[in-house]
């Protein structure tokens, strides 16, 4: 007996922040989609108390296509902090580098929120839409046609498709599969994320030192709370200390400008790494997010990018012939060349970044504190890097 088969306009795997976000676009362009992801099994609404670790800054580009999707409109507004301004301090100005949305005559430089409460809202968008998903089975093989492609799941289902997204990370299943390489740099920071309750109000300010061991960034969450993303060579002894101590060390680093701190949720440490797969696109597969792609973390634009990804494509696909393939070549080709410059120019800012704090050298120190004070002495450069961050 034959396995069940169905098919799909696209079958999209991958069902985290840009899977599920690709999912939605698409299926509001009117393509069938289906989803498919082995760890997804249920989001539990977020509130009350519990606070997620895993924290987004969503730039107000990308908070604009949200809504025109119906997904922002689902999420609580009293989960939500808006970033009015943003202050830099490297490790010998004593006058941050400031940014406020004001200065662009914006109302903000963007929103904090938590995965959960992000994820849970597509999700929700995907089920009125009545996008079918396979969760908690894993993907057993891949096999990628001149007319379709074919996905094979453990539990004998195939799906069949025109197009294939991989949006599965970037340990990428999808990518492996396709022939696809990738170039890996593994940086010696380690991420340390956690939150806390302060002791002063934030103002909605996030902050962000550039120190001689990591970068340290605070985060408005709502109340007199925020988000901690530490890049460290000093992780380890970062999660060995007591929430109380880390509390007290984290307000210190900071010069206690938001007073007392309380740990709300145990740190986490993650790998730190900056990743490019050989291509985006081959035969009926392309690929979207961290499995196309991965920056460090220290401009929060990891998920912004994927969700340009998913832009791109969705525009890619919907201004093409009618008659053409979604799986064709050609059309792919569009969203690759398209993706490649914004995602050059944020790994190269923050890779660099990255290799300028980094680094011991005298001259080289010299150099950074004089280029990061240079913004706040042109106004023209300060809304020129604004402008790009609003995207």
């Amino acid at each position: 007996m034959d396995s069940p088969i169905k098919h799909y306009d696209i079958v999209i795997v991958g069902a985290a922040l840009v899977g599920a976000a690709a999912a939605v676009a698409l299926s509001k362009q009117g393509f069938k989609v289906g989803l498919v992801d082995k760890q997804l099994s249920s989001f539990q609404a977020t509130g009350g108390e519990v606070w997620d670790s895993r924290i987004y800054a969503i730039s107000p580009g990308n908070v604009d296509w949200l809504k025109e999707m119906s997904v922002w409109q689902r999420l609580a507004v009293n989960r939500l902090s808006p970033i009015e301004a943003m202050e830099v301090w490297s490790d010998s100005n004593l006058e941050p580098l400031a940014f406020n949305a004001e200065d662009v005559f914006a109302s903000n430089l963007g929103y904090i929120l938590e995965n959960t409460a992000l994820q849970e809202a597509l999700l929700v968008e995907l089920q009125v839409l009545n996008v079918e998903i396979f969760v908690g089975i894993d993907a057993l093989a891949l096999e990628l046609k001149e007319d379709l492609a074919i996905l094979t799941l453990a539990n004998g289902f195939q799906l069949s498709a025109n197009l294939i997204v991989g949006a599965d990370g970037g340990n990428s299943w999808v990518r492996d599969q396709a022939g696809l390489t990738q170039q890996k740099t593994k940086y010696e920071h380690v991420g340390v994320v956690a939150n806390f309750e302060v002791e002063l109000s934030h103002q909605n300010i996030a902050r962000q030192w550039f120190l001689e061991d990591g970068i340290l960034a605070w985060l408005p969450l709502p109340g007199n709370r925020i988000s901690m993303v530490f890049s460290t060579k000093h992780s380890q002894d970062l999660m060995e200390l007591s929430p109380a101590n880390l509390s007290q060390h984290i307000a210190q680093i900071g010069g206690n400008v938001l007073g007392k701190f309380k740990c709300i949720t145990p740190a986490v440490a993650f790998p730190l790494v900056k990743q490019n797969a050989s291509a985006l696109i081959e035969r009926r597969v392309v690929l979207v997010g961290d499995a196309a792609h991965q920056v460090h973390p220290m401009a929060g634009q990891g998920v912004n990018l994927g969700f340009r990804d998913v832009i791109e494509l969705t525009q890619a696909l919907t201004q093409r012939n009618p008659l053409a393939d979604i799986g064709d070549r050609f059309i792919l080709r569009r969203y690759e060349r398209a993706r490649k410059a914004d995602v050059f120019a944020m790994q190269g800012l923050t890779h660099g970044l990255y290799g300028l704090f980094d680094s011991k050298e005298a001259f080289v120190r010299v150099i950074r504190n004089w280029g990061l004070s240079l913004p706040n002495r042109y106004p023209t450069i300060k809304r020129a890097l604004m402008k790009k961050a609003l995207t």
